[in-house]
């Protein structure tokens, strides 16, 4: 049986099941690859209508580290198909959710993470979360290329972590495409 070759659409498209058998097939991101570029975000789940569905993550390095943020786009109605135009405040994206990358294997075990322990992690519990990000703290996506080496695309798995870690609830898949070199990196 031939290999499916994934795209931004077909992932945003695919049933639960689905994206749990490709997460776990898949190969970590390097986290390198990943710096000094911006991907369009599609939440697969419709909880995440609370938070918007379409956002924008950025992947930089701060202090000689693989970080990342989030930056609020427009809901558009279109689904995964429509525009990513990015929400600004005074001129600038609105930043929201910032987060260290990092391999899986290297967090403190987890339940959660266990199956997962071959791939990468975006860990929202860092300092530049303060103020209105603050409750973003307890997120933790778990990361993975659905084609090996190919980091144009990118299916993740987001999680809510309460009561000290010993509660994670899973939130939704989301699929990163439609990558973009960033041009000029702002705080």
């Amino acid at each position: 049986m031939p290999e499916t070759l994934w795209t931004f659409e077909t992932l945003a498209d695919a049933n639960r099941s689905k994206l749990e058998e490709v997460l776990r097939a898949g190969s970590a991101p390097d986290p390198e690859q990943l710096n000094g570029w911006s991907y369009c975000g599609w939440n697969h789940e419709s909880v995440a209508n609370l938070s918007g569905r379409k956002f924008k993550k950025g992947f930089v390095e701060r202090d000689g580290k693989p970080f990342g943020y989030n930056e609020v786009v427009r809901q558009d109605k279109r689904g995964p198909r429509g525009e990513w135009e990015l929400k600004l405040k005074h001129g600038r994206p609105r930043r929201i959710g910032y987060f260290r990358v990092a391999p899986v294997s290297g967090e403190p075990p987890q339940k959660f993470s266990q199956p997962y322990r071959h791939l990468g992690i975006l860990n929202y519990d860092v300092a530049p979360n303060t103020g209105l990000n603050y409750p973003l703290r307890v997120i933790r996506d778990v990361v993975a290329l659905p084609h090996p080496g190919d980091h144009t695309l990118v299916l993740g798995k987001a999680y809510v972590q309460l009561g000290f870690s010993w509660l994670t609830v899973f939130y939704s898949y989301f699929v990163l495409g439609h990558r973009r070199r960033i041009e000029q990196e702002q705080g």
